[in-house]
Protein backbone atom coordinates (compact mmCIF):
# COMPACT_ATOMS: atom_id res chain seq x y z
CA UNK A 1 0.00 0.00 0.00
CA UNK A 2 1.16 3.43 -0.89
CA UNK A 3 0.40 7.13 1.04
CA UNK A 4 -2.21 8.22 -2.04
CA UNK A 5 -3.98 5.00 -1.89
CA UNK A 6 -4.46 4.70 1.73
CA UNK A 7 -5.71 8.28 1.93
CA UNK A 8 -8.24 7.60 -0.79
CA UNK A 9 -9.63 5.05 0.17
CA UNK A 10 -10.19 6.97 4.09
CA UNK A 11 -11.60 9.81 2.63
CA UNK A 12 -15.12 10.56 2.81
CA UNK A 13 -17.63 13.50 2.31
CA UNK A 14 -16.53 16.78 1.71
CA UNK A 15 -12.50 16.76 1.90
CA UNK A 16 -10.35 19.64 2.38
CA UNK A 17 -6.81 19.08 0.63
CA UNK A 18 -4.04 21.48 2.89
CA UNK A 19 -1.24 22.16 1.20
CA UNK A 20 -2.59 20.29 -2.45
CA UNK A 21 -0.50 22.70 -4.99
CA UNK A 22 3.00 20.31 -4.88
CA UNK A 23 1.21 17.00 -4.66
CA UNK A 24 -0.36 14.94 -7.49
CA UNK A 25 -2.59 13.71 -5.01
CA UNK A 26 -5.23 16.36 -5.37
CA UNK A 27 -5.96 15.13 -9.00
CA UNK A 28 -6.59 11.91 -7.70
CA UNK A 29 -8.74 13.35 -5.11
CA UNK A 30 -10.78 14.81 -8.42
CA UNK A 31 -11.03 11.33 -9.85
CA UNK A 32 -12.43 9.58 -7.13
CA UNK A 33 -14.49 12.13 -5.90
CA UNK A 34 -17.36 14.71 -7.11
CA UNK A 35 -15.32 18.26 -7.51
CA UNK A 36 -18.17 19.63 -5.38
CA UNK A 37 -17.29 17.56 -2.30
CA UNK A 38 -13.15 18.11 -2.88
CA UNK A 39 -11.62 21.89 -1.79
CA UNK A 40 -8.44 22.97 -1.41
CA UNK A 41 -6.14 25.41 0.74
CA UNK A 42 -2.57 26.73 -0.24
CA UNK A 43 -0.13 29.39 -0.08
CA UNK A 44 0.49 28.90 -3.45
CA UNK A 45 -1.82 30.68 -6.22
CA UNK A 46 -4.87 28.48 -6.35
CA UNK A 47 -7.68 27.80 -9.54
CA UNK A 48 -10.45 30.25 -9.52
CA UNK A 49 -13.08 28.29 -8.27
CA UNK A 50 -15.03 28.59 -5.26
CA UNK A 51 -13.68 25.33 -3.50
CA UNK A 52 -10.31 27.17 -3.50
CA UNK A 53 -9.02 29.37 -1.20
CA UNK A 54 -5.16 31.00 -1.21
CA UNK A 55 -3.93 30.89 2.53
CA UNK A 56 -2.33 29.20 5.75
CA UNK A 57 -3.07 26.44 7.22
CA UNK A 58 -2.57 27.80 10.06
CA UNK A 59 -5.53 29.58 9.85
CA UNK A 60 -7.90 27.91 7.65
CA UNK A 61 -10.52 30.36 5.85
CA UNK A 62 -13.28 27.86 5.90
CA UNK A 63 -16.04 27.69 8.51
CA UNK A 64 -16.00 25.59 11.40
CA UNK A 65 -17.75 21.68 11.05
CA UNK A 66 -17.77 22.18 7.96
CA UNK A 67 -15.63 19.00 6.44
CA UNK A 68 -15.50 15.38 7.05
CA UNK A 69 -12.18 14.88 5.86
CA UNK A 70 -8.87 16.35 6.07
CA UNK A 71 -5.81 15.82 4.31
CA UNK A 72 -2.28 17.20 4.98
CA UNK A 73 -0.24 15.25 2.99
CA UNK A 74 3.64 15.97 3.39
CA UNK A 75 2.41 19.60 5.21
CA UNK A 76 3.02 19.66 8.25
CA UNK A 77 6.98 20.14 8.74
CA UNK A 78 6.64 23.29 6.93
CA UNK A 79 4.66 24.89 9.05
CA UNK A 80 6.44 27.42 11.35
CA UNK A 81 3.65 26.31 14.03
CA UNK A 82 1.76 23.08 13.49
CA UNK A 83 -0.04 23.22 16.63
CA UNK A 84 -2.29 26.12 15.06
CA UNK A 85 -2.57 23.85 11.97
CA UNK A 86 -3.72 20.94 14.00
CA UNK A 87 -6.01 23.10 16.06
CA UNK A 88 -7.71 24.74 12.48
CA UNK A 89 -7.76 21.56 11.67
CA UNK A 90 -10.01 20.34 14.63
CA UNK A 91 -12.19 23.29 14.19
CA UNK A 92 -13.28 23.14 10.72
CA UNK A 93 -14.21 19.11 11.00
CA UNK A 94 -17.39 18.04 12.25
CA UNK A 95 -17.39 15.96 15.07
CA UNK A 96 -15.89 12.37 14.01
CA UNK A 97 -14.45 13.91 11.07
CA UNK A 98 -11.01 12.69 10.17
CA UNK A 99 -7.46 13.84 9.72
CA UNK A 100 -5.14 12.07 7.34
CA UNK A 101 -1.95 13.45 7.70
CA UNK A 102 1.88 12.08 6.49
CA UNK A 103 5.21 13.42 7.88
CA UNK A 104 8.68 12.68 7.84
CA UNK A 105 9.57 10.71 11.05
CA UNK A 106 12.62 12.62 12.87
CA UNK A 107 13.98 9.71 14.21
CA UNK A 108 13.97 7.31 11.02
CA UNK A 109 17.27 5.78 10.75
CA UNK A 110 17.40 7.07 7.31
CA UNK A 111 17.39 10.67 8.81
CA UNK A 112 19.70 10.01 11.99
CA UNK A 113 22.03 8.94 9.42
CA UNK A 114 21.69 11.24 6.31
CA UNK A 115 19.73 14.64 8.04
CA UNK A 116 17.97 14.75 4.95
CA UNK A 117 14.92 16.00 6.22
CA UNK A 118 16.98 18.74 8.15
CA UNK A 119 16.38 21.29 5.30
CA UNK A 120 15.67 24.60 5.78
CA UNK A 121 11.86 24.44 4.21
CA UNK A 122 11.38 21.35 6.97
CA UNK A 123 10.41 23.64 10.17
CA UNK A 124 8.59 20.86 12.17
CA UNK A 125 9.75 17.91 12.29
CA UNK A 126 8.04 15.25 14.99
CA UNK A 127 8.32 11.66 15.98
CA UNK A 128 5.47 9.36 16.90
CA UNK A 129 5.50 9.77 20.19
CA UNK A 130 5.44 14.04 19.91
CA UNK A 131 3.14 14.06 16.56
CA UNK A 132 0.56 11.59 18.54
CA UNK A 133 0.96 13.85 21.80
CA UNK A 134 0.33 16.99 19.33
CA UNK A 135 -2.68 15.59 17.98
CA UNK A 136 -4.42 14.03 21.38
CA UNK A 137 -4.35 17.36 23.14
CA UNK A 138 -6.15 19.08 19.85
CA UNK A 139 -9.06 16.62 20.54
CA UNK A 140 -7.83 13.78 18.21
CA UNK A 141 -7.63 10.23 18.91
CA UNK A 142 -4.73 8.45 16.28
CA UNK A 143 -7.19 5.78 15.14
CA UNK A 144 -4.18 3.65 12.93
CA UNK A 145 -0.66 4.48 12.53
CA UNK A 146 2.09 3.32 10.18
CA UNK A 147 5.13 4.25 8.27
CA UNK A 148 6.29 3.81 4.76
CA UNK A 149 9.30 4.00 2.67
CA UNK A 150 9.73 7.27 1.00
CA UNK A 151 9.32 6.84 -2.81
CA UNK A 152 10.12 9.38 -5.74
CA UNK A 153 6.44 10.03 -5.43
CA UNK A 154 6.12 10.93 -1.76
CA UNK A 155 9.24 13.09 -2.14
CA UNK A 156 9.54 14.29 -5.97
CA UNK A 157 12.09 16.88 -4.92
CA UNK A 158 14.81 14.72 -3.87
CA UNK A 159 18.04 14.67 -6.00
CA UNK A 160 18.88 10.96 -3.94
CA UNK A 161 16.69 9.00 -6.11
CA UNK A 162 19.39 6.26 -6.58
CA UNK A 163 18.84 5.60 -2.77
CA UNK A 164 14.93 4.39 -2.80
CA UNK A 165 15.17 1.34 -3.40
CA UNK A 166 17.68 1.00 0.05
CA UNK A 167 15.17 2.98 2.22
CA UNK A 168 12.24 0.59 0.78
CA UNK A 169 14.65 -2.51 1.27
CA UNK A 170 15.26 -1.33 5.08
CA UNK A 171 11.79 -0.28 5.43
CA UNK A 172 11.13 -4.40 6.27
CA UNK A 173 13.48 -5.30 8.61
CA UNK A 174 13.62 -1.67 10.43
CA UNK A 175 11.01 -1.34 14.00
CA UNK A 176 8.52 1.39 13.47
CA UNK A 177 10.26 3.45 15.77
CA UNK A 178 12.95 3.92 12.73
CA UNK A 179 11.22 4.10 9.67
CA UNK A 180 10.54 7.03 7.85
CA UNK A 181 7.23 8.16 6.36
CA UNK A 182 4.91 8.37 9.20
CA UNK A 183 1.04 8.01 8.24
CA UNK A 184 -1.80 8.54 10.56
CA UNK A 185 -5.54 8.40 10.67
CA UNK A 186 -7.02 9.77 13.29
CA UNK A 187 -10.62 11.19 13.99
CA UNK A 188 -11.76 14.73 16.11
CA UNK A 189 -13.60 13.42 19.19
Amino acid sequence: MDRVSFILDQCRGKILDVGFVACSLHQQLLKRFDRQDVFGLDIEPVPDHPNYKKGSAEKIEFESGFFDTVVAGELIEHLPNPEKFVSEASRVLKTGGQLLLTTPNRNSLVNRFTKNYQTKIHLSLFSKKELTSLLEKNGFEVKRFFCLPYTPESSPGSSQKWFYPIREALHFVLPQSLQEEMVVFALKK
